[in-house]
């Protein structure tokens, strides 16, 4: 219907217009005297249209057709991605180890030699979490090392042994060797820990010297060692029992403030659901701290099954990811309530209770959990009050009114649409305030809607095929308006008792609409 309405105001004046405009000029004729009364008929609108057309075009991005032609409309949103992962990091760790030298002299050598050597188990420091094995996408070991008092004639280095950390490139074990100041990387490197541990060992090796080399007492040899920068690219363990808030979402349905705006809706099947889908390998549960359908004014909770808290299903294997199904369990009073918006605002909380995890715990720099809200609109049901209005401009200071006599609206209709509107135009002045309907009040009902059977299935079409009369009053008044509105008002078919049945709006069902002007003309051309 919005699609035809603001061309039949367009037409009508119009064709109003073009009428006028064709009647003979006296001027032009050399004839003594002449009294005519011609009619002019003409087409001015005609053309076909679906559900599809009558929907707001801010609409259609939404609308569906399922494998038997229902039309339905489909509204879906995904809930920011709630990140876990921002709960667990690997906090930077600074170590610093002596190695006391003997004093005295060290004679020449020909050959390095491995000389002390310190073994320990250094612990990452997490709460509560006890991590297992961590693969490392970043990170790095800053290192320097010095000798106190200052001997620039002690040649030596350190060897960094990490036994648990492995490449992954090379396939072997962290051994790197340090000597004044530097840095290693860390990543493509795995770690395998004890509850967050790992071991170190560091070796003082002295190198060959040519010359001896005297030790003053008291000397040692300094190693400072930060981990800085640590990102995982996947972890695993017992991750703790925590919880992470996730920013509250909407999701509009633009349908009920634009094509169903102020109407009364009865939707027969439609469908609200919820869908979990979670990369972590780590139970899950997920809390609705709200959760309603909202519309100016007044909200309406949404009830779910199972309820919050919900137990979410978790994958198996790094890398995979598992989906969990809500059900909404009170759709159809949720969308005949007609809301604008769907709000909710959820969080998450891993290892409910617990404080261990057998299996492990993993997850990837990558893994999310996503909520995602989707609501199906089939059009089956029933409504009333829907209200669609458009405006065009009209300027017929030009045209003679005088010379139009009567003025009909031919209108023919074949209706498959179970949709019927009371349709009325309104001349309004510069200002848009009303001067006068165009039809009588028993002359708007020119759209009949479609007949279905019991199963809101199409059973005839609706027809309707009649000559208007408008008023001659009515019609001096379009030559002093300056717009025309027009203004229908549609419910879906009613049955025989005058009550509304659900009914089918299906892609395949077309509204055929004919609409001419008759135009009585009265001339006269004098001598």
């Amino acid at each position: 219907m919005k699609s035809v309405l603001p061309s039949l105001l367009i037409c009508i004046a119009c064709a109003i217009i073009f009428s006028c405009g064709n009647i003979i000029d006296d001027k032009d004729y050399k004839i003594d005297s002449a009294r005519l009364n011609p009619q002019l008929a003409m087409p001015i609108a005609f053309g076909s249209m679906s559900i599809k057309d009558i929907l707001s075009s801010k609409d259609s991005q939404y609308v569906k057709v399922y494998s038997d032609g229902l039309v339905y409309l489909a509204y879906s949103q995904t809930l920011k991605s709630g990140d876990i992962r921002n709960l667990i990091s690997v906090p930077d760790q600074t170590l610093n180890r002596s190695f006391p030298l003997p004093a005295g002299t060290i004679p020449p050598t020909a050959q390095d030699i491995r000389s002390d050597s310190i073994v320990q188990v250094v612990d990452f420091g997490l709460s509560p979490e006890q991590l297992s094995e961590i693969a490392f996408k970043s990170g790095s070991i800053n290192y320097s090392t010095s000798v106190s008092p200052s001997n620039p004639n002690f040649n030596y280095e350190i060897i960094v042994s990490l036994p648990d950390f492995t490449s992954t490139t090379t396939n072997s074990v962290f051994l790197k060797k340090a000597s004044g100041n530097g840095s290693f990387s860390l990543q493509n490197y795995v770690a395998l820990l004890n509850n967050n541990k790992f071991n170190l060992k560091l070796v003082l090796v002295i190198k060959q010297n040519p010359s001896a080399v005297t030790i003053a007492p008291g000397t040692v040899v300094n190693i400072s060692l930060s981990f800085a920068g640590m990102d995982f690219a996947y972890i695993k363990g017992f991750f703790g029992d925590q919880t992470v808030n996730v920013p509250p979402e909407t999701l509009n349905i633009s349908a009920f403030s634009t094509s169903f705006k102020g109407a009364k809706v009865s939707f027969a099947q439609p469908k609200i659901n919820f869908t979990v889908t979670n990369d972590y390998g780590v139970p899950l549960t997920l809390s609705f701290l709200t959760l309603e359908a909202r519309k100016p004014g007044a909200a309406l909770p949404v009830q779910i099954n199972p309820q919050s808290p919900i137990s979410v299903t978790s994958p198996t294997t790094l890398g995979t990811s598992s989906q969990t199904s809500v059900a909404v369990t009170n759709a159809n009073q949720l969308l005949n309530f007609a809301p604008d918006k769907f709000y909710y605002n959820v969080s998450a909380r891993i290892n409910a209770g617990l404080v261990s995890a057998n299996p492990p715990n993993f997850m990837a720099d990558t893994s999310k959990f996503r909520v995602n809200l989707a609501a199906e609109l089939p059009l089956y049901g029933h409504a009333s009050d829907i209200v669609l209005a458009d405006t065009a401009s009209i300027d017929l200071t030009d045209v003679d009114q005088s010379k139009v006599d009567k003025a009909f609206l031919k209108v023919k209709v074949s209706n498959e649409i179970p949709l019927e509107a009371n349709v009325q135009f309104y001349l309004a002045d510069t200002n848009y305030k009303i001067i006068d309907s165009l039809l009588a009040v028993n002359q708007t009902a020119f759209i009949p809607g479609s007949k279905v059977d019991a199963a809101g299935e199409l059973q005839s079409a609706g027809v309707f095929d009649q000559l208007l009369e408008i008023d001659k009053s009515k019609v001096g008044k379009i030559f002093t308006s300056k717009y025309i509105i027009v203004k229908a008002t549609m419910t879906t078919s009613k049955d025989a008792t005058g009550n509304f049945p659900d009914v089918k709006f299906k892609s395949r069902y077309k509204m055929d609409v004919k609409l001419g002007l008759k135009a009585n003309l009265k001339i006269s051309i004098g001598l």
